[in-house]
């Protein structure tokens, strides 16, 4: 019997990233399993380093598999160098996107690990299987390594040069791997520490050119049937219902804008209303068809975000990177009906992108804002990932993409006694936008982040009443803080350093400096090496609550001095303590006495009730009726959201809040307002 030991390793060293079930290597193992029979293979999966690491020596597996993302590259190199230590016929597979596309690139990457047996490249379950099926009947690894592997590559053992197996076509009718849900080799991460993820299509028809999936080879969408997801869907939710505040990932690219997305989202919501899950999402919306994806929105109870991401604005950079935005109406009218919902709405913008300047960032910036009506502009650095457009030589030469390396966030170890470090490339500059333009967007996507999120809608509000543009607001916000004259200003300078300082030259000299046991222990403490929008995003809210909240209010008072009246100044500062008595999520989340007490307020304006009617509500300065309100926590519900964050991610407070914020809304820590009088 083949022994083969599947894994998809996460570092958990200072938290846990992904807190996902590893549902690939239950796809590759569902399909090995369904083409061998168990009484010629046994397969065991893994996620934890540890347990694989004991599991080599002692069980002793014929073939490790080991996934091969961004995030977990080199601690896969580490487990394959410790099996042919300790095994040198063991026969060692890689897998997963994080591998070049040109094959001179290919070549020197395998050349480089001599570890790896095997990469299989694009979808790994037929390859796979196939790989098994000759090792099973007994063919030499020497010789299938010395002769192409169709949807794998290998370094031949003689002549050192690359050996490469045809790609094997798409698989479209996905319900030829059999679930690894329903085949119960996913039962073992039912305990609530992990969130389940389900897949219900692969590929993507669109072709960006800083994504993976924008190949065109995964052009055509294959798809796993309705019923088979909606069966997998409900031996999931039964399993979740102890475990209501616990997430469902699904890993689509484009969810929700296809017709049977429909379909599945109705089931979906039939589970939460029998089981009470999921209450939570980690999704990608669809870039087409939003009305559908709406409609989905509101199935499940508007509790999946749908975000419309832009990526860019500007004509010259969407060209470049293969992208096409919906129309400037289009996007007016999905963002007008999100609102409507009551739901945030949210887009995404990668800087440096090429062609994209300050000006452009920042014209772009004031679309989405003014013209648009977005809440929220997530930013993300450019990041040069293998296998895309953006990270070909071409590229780098033509648009003087200048890159530097960095710690991708908290992903890091130290196992068998060596430390592992996980390093990504990023462009922080290009021939039109230069290193000190790149700080400056940095500086202004971390108010912007912070200053759009669910904390303040109430702020957004004002701005909507007083005529205040969004955008302009938040940029004076900026320059206020950058300026080192408000209580935020501390958090932001420290921010812009550690903005400097996380980038290096090369991986080698990341490498070189984290090995170091006084700079590796400021990663276990958090002290460095996170995700830095989260990390100080997270510190304004914990450390500088209620100052940011009377920040926002002088602001838009000075904005609005010259056509503010007296009542609506009156109703400002009612709706500011309204604000503070309901919103101290730094006393919430670190004052355990402070969430145990309620607290009575009279206000001469009802606050509560112009907020609860919603975006188009009347002005606040209509609700001049003086009420007292009673603000108290759900104490029972907080508690049993602090257990599972920390089941779930690990790793400092800090860490904790900061990922539970990408995924849940920030009104779950809010305290509740009832009106008494």
């Amino acid at each position: 019997m083949i022994k083969i030991a599947l894994g998809d390793l996460r570092h958990s060293t200072g938290g846990k990233h992904s807190v996902f079930m590893p549902l690939g290597i239950g796809f590759i193992a569902s399909y090995a399993l369904s083409q061998l029979g168990s009484k010629n293979v046994e397969i065991r999966l893994y996620d934890d380093p540890g347990v694989i690491i004991k599991d080599i020596k002692s069980w002793k597996p014929t073939i490790v598999g080991l996934s091969n993302y961004c995030w977990n590259s080199e601690l896969s190199r580490l487990v394959f160098r410790h099996a042919k230590k300790v095994n040198p016929g063991v026969v060692c597979v890689a897998g997963g996107p994080d591998f070049p596309t040109d094959h001179a690139e290919c070549e020197a990457y395998l050349l480089k690990r001599p570890e790896i047996d095997f990469y299989v490249y694009f979808e790994g379950e037929f390859s796979f299987a196939a790989l098994v099926k000759k090792i099973h009947r007994g063919d030499k690894i020497h010789q299938l390594k010395g002769a192409p592997q169709d949807g794998a590559m290998s370094i031949h053992p003689e002549t050192g040069n690359l050996v490469f197996g045809e790609p094997l076509p798409r698989l479209m009718n996905m319900d030829e791997i059999p679930s690894p849900y329903l085949t119960g080799l996913m039962d073992q991460w039912f305990n609530g520490c992990y969130a389940p993820m389900i897949e219900t299509a692969r590929g993507c028809p669109f072709t960006c050119g800083y994504c993976f999936i924008g190949q065109s080879w995964f052009c055509p969408v294959g798809t796993f049937s309705v019923q088979r997801m909606k069966d997998e869907l409900t031996y999931i939710a039964q399993r979740m219902r102890k475990y209501p505040d616990v997430l469902l990932s699904i890993c689509d690219s484009n969810f929700g804008m296809y017709e049977r997305d429909e379909e599945i989202g109705k089931h979906i919501g039939k589970l939460q209303d029998e089981f009470g899950w999921p209450n939570s999402f980690d999704v990608t919306t669809g870039k087409a068809n939003y009305d559908r994806i709406l409609r989905m929105a509101a199935i499940l109870k508007n509790k999946m975000y749908v975000i419309c991401s832009v990526q860019s604005l500007n004509p010259k950079t969407l060209e470049v990177i293969k992208r096409r935005n919906p129309s400037m109406d289009e996007y007016q009218r999905i963002n007008a009906e999100i609102k409507k919902r009551g739901m945030v709405s949210s887009t995404e913008a990668i800087v440096p992108l090429p062609e994209e300047t300050r000006e452009s960032f920042f014209k772009g910036l004031r679309m989405v804002s003014n013209i648009i009506g977005v809440d929220r502009v997530i930013p993300y650095t450019t990041m040069l990932l293998r296998g895309t457009c953006l990270a070909s030589k071409e590229y780098r030469e033509k648009y003087q993409m200048q890159t530097k390396y960095r710690l991708l966030p908290r992903q890091f170890g130290e196992y068998l006694g060596e430390k592992c470090f996980e390093v990504e490339e990023v462009c922080v500059a290009t021939k039109t936008m230069p290193f000190n333009d790149y700080l400056e967007v940095r500086g202004f996507s971390l108010v912007s982040n912070f200053f759009s999120t669910e904390q303040f809608d109430i702020i957004h509000r004002h701005l909507k009443e007083l005529g205040v543009s969004k955008y302009d607001f938040i940029y004076h916000l900026w320059e206020l803080i950058k300026s080192g004259k408000t209580p935020l200003s501390d958090i932001y300078s420290r921010y812009i350093e550690e903005t400097k300082e996380e980038l290096r030259d090369s991986e080698e000299s990341i490498r070189d400096y984290f090995k170091e046991q006084e700079n590796y222990n400021k990663l276990v403490s958090g002290e460095m090496g996170d995700n830095l929008i989260r990390k100080y995003t997270t510190k304004l809210l914990l450390e500088k609550c209620v100052p940011s909240i009377d920040l926002a209010y002088a602001t838009i008072e000075r904005m609005a001095n010259k056509t503010i009246t007296k009542d609506a100044r009156e109703s400002l500062a009612a709706a500011r303590r309204w604000a503070v008595a309901s919103r101290n999520i730094s006393a919430v989340l670190r004052d355990d006495s402070y969430i145990k007490i309620s607290e009575n307020l009279k206000l001469p304006y009802d606050v509560n009730a112009w907020y609860r009617e919603g975006y188009n509500s009347n002005p606040l300065i209509t609700h001049n009726k003086p009420t007292v309100y009673r603000f108290y926590c759900d104490v029972e519900n907080l508690k049993k959201i602090f257990i599972e964050i920390k089941n779930l991610y690990g790793g400092d407070f800090y860490f904790q809040i900061g990922k539970l914020l990408t995924t849940s809304s920030i009104e779950e820590f809010w305290r509740q307002c009832e009106v008494l009088k």
